[in-house]
C-alpha cells in the first residue's frame, strides 16, 4: 500500500513538470514570435537606390564598385561605378554613400544635365553629367528603360549616366576600327541582360567590346596638368573570359565565323562566350592596297609621321594564294606602326601580335603593348626593307625585316 501511494505522488509530481514544461515552451515562442525582426545590416559603400531600379532599398547588388581612370589605366580610389538597367520615370534614383551610421545621398545640382554631343571619343548617344550636391532629394532620372553606367567621382563630385547598347569593333571585325559591330539585346530585365551576335565573321586580329560608339566619358578635365584628368572607360578588353575596362586588344588567331554573348548580371558583373561555329574561305587579297600607318617613320615633307598618313600603300605581289607587299623607308627610334588597308581604319589592320617576325633585323621591333602595335627599339633607327607576307589558304602573316642603313 506505501509503495502504491509513493507510486502515485511521483506519477503526479512528473505530470506537473510536464506541464510546466509545455507551459513554458509555448510562452517562450509566443514571445520569440512577438519579437521585431532584426535589423538589416547595410556594409559602408556608396549605393544606387530607387524604385526604378531593381532595389528601392539599399542592395549589395546595387554598390558601386571603384574603377579605372582611363587616363592612366590605374585603379581610382575616387571613382566609382555601377552598370545597372534603370525604368524611366519620375520616381528615380538616388546615389548614396553609407559609412557606419551616416547616410549621405546625392542628387543633380546646378550644371548637370543632358549632353547631345560629347567629344569624339565619348559616346555618339545623348547622356547626362554633371556636378552633384549632398543632402538633395532631388532624383536622377533617364529618359526610357534601358541599360546604363553610372559613374561617380567622389573628389570632384561629378556624375555621369550613360546608356549602354553593346558592341564589337575592332580589325578582327567586320567594321574594322572605325565601325562597331551592334550586338542584339535582350528584353529589358531589371536584374539581368545580354547581348548576342551569330554568324559573326571574324578575321585574324584583335578587337574589343564597347558601348555606344565610344572609348571614353571625360569626367572632369578642368585641372592645368591633363595627367589629373577623369575619364572613365566605356570599353572592355583583355580576354573573352577576363573582361577588363580599357584593357589590351583582344586577339583573334583564328578566322570564321562566331557566335558570341556579352551578359550582365547585378552583383556578378559581366561575362563572354565566343564560340567558333564555321570557317571562312581563303579572302582574295589581290585589290588590297596595304601601306604603312604611325609615328615611326617621316612624311614626304621630311616631318615625323603621326598615326595620319600612310607610307607606301600599294597592291601586293601575289603567287597563288600569298600576297606579298615590301617597303623600304627610315624608321624612328621607340616609335610605332602597323599595316592598314587604303587610308582609314575600316579595313584589314595588321598589328605585331599578328604576325611571325623573321629576318636579320626581326629583334629590332616588339609588341607595344595594349595596342599591339609594332615597336621600333631604342637602337632600331635606321633604314629598312619590310616584307609583309600573307598567306591566304592559312592565314599566316610574316614580316621579314632587314636593316640596309643606320
Amino acid at each position: 500500500m506505501i509503495m502504491k501511494n509513493l507510486m502515485m505522488k511521483i506519477t503526479s509530481m512528473l505530470a506537473m513538470v510536464a506541464i510546466f514544461a509545455f507551459t513554458f515552451g509555448v510562452s517562450s515562442c509566443s514571445k520569440d514570435d512577438d519579437d521585431p525582426e532584426p535589423p538589416v545590416v547595410v556594409l559602408d559603400g556608396i549605393y544606387v537606390v530607387g524604385s526604378t531600379t531593381a532595389y528601392a532599398d539599399f542592395n549589395a547588388n546595387a554598390m558601386m564598385k571603384q574603377t579605372r581612370n582611363e587616363v592612366n589605366q590605374t585603379l581610382d580610389s575616387s571613382l566609382y561605378e555601377l552598370y545597372i538597367p534603370i525604368k524611366a520615370g519620375s520616381a528615380g534614383f538616388s546615389i548614396t554613400k553609407v559609412a557606419g551610421a551616416t547616410r549621405i545621398t546625392y542628387g543633380p545640382a546646378t550644371g548637370f544635365g543632358v549632353v547631345t554631343q560629347g567629344t569624339n571619343d565619348e559616346p555618339k548617344v545623348p547622356f547626362q553629367r554633371g556636378p552633384v550636391v549632398a543632402g538633395s532629394t532631388t532624383k536622377f532620372t533617364v529618359p526610357a528603360d534601358g541599360f546604363y553606367h553610372v559613374v561617380i567621382d567622389m573628389e570632384y563630385m561629378k556624375v555621369a549616366i550613360m546608356p549602354v547598347q553593346w558592341g564589337m569593333i575592332g580589325a578582327a571585325t567586320p567594321g574594322g576600327w572605325s565601325n562597331d559591330t551592334m550586338m542584339t539585346p535582350s528584353a529589358f530585365n531589371l536584374t539581368k541582360m545580354t547581348w548576342t551576335l551569330t554568324d559573326l565573321v571574324l578575321q585574324k586580329g584583335d578587337w574589343k567590346f564597347r558601348y555606344s560608339h565610344g572609348w571614353k566619358v571625360e569626367i572632369d578635365t578642368t585641372n592645368a596638368d591633363p595627367t589629373k584628368w577623369v575619364k572613365v572607360n566605356t570599353n572592355f578588353g583583355g580576354a573573352a573570359n577576363a573582361l577588363v575596362p580599357g584593357g589590351d586588344n583582344i586577339p583573334n588567331n583564328t578566322p570564321g565565323k562566331y557566335s558570341c554573348t556579352l551578359s550582365y548580371e547585378l552583383g556578378k558583373g559581366y561575362t563572354a562566350t565566343i564560340t567558333k561555329t564555321g570557317n571562312l574561305d581563303p579572302i582574295n587579297y589581290t585589290t588590297y592596297q596595304m601601306g604603312i600607318i604611325g609615328n615611326a617613320y617621316f612624311l614626304p615633307n621630311g616631318n615625323p609621321a603621326n598615326w595620319d598618313e600612310n607610307f607606301g600603300t600599294q597592291l601586293p605581289v601575289v603567287n597563288g594564294t600569298e600576297y606579298t607587299w615590301t617597303y623600304d623607308l627610315e624608321l624612328i627610334a621607340e616609335k610605332e606602326f602597323k599595316f592598314r588597308q587604303g587610308s582609314d581604319w575600316a579595313g584589314k589592320i595588321i598589328g605585331y601580335g599578328d604576325v611571325t617576325m623573321a629576318g636579320p633585323a626581326a629583334g629590332n621591333f616588339s609588341d607595344s603593348g595594349g595596342d599591339h602595335n609594332f615597336k621600333v627599339s631604342a637602337d632600331g633607327a635606321g633604314m629598312y626593307t619590310l616584307v609583309l607576307k600573307l598567306e591566304a589558304s592559312t592565314e599566316t602573316y610574316t614580316v621579314t625585316a632587314t636593316k640596309t642603313a643606320k
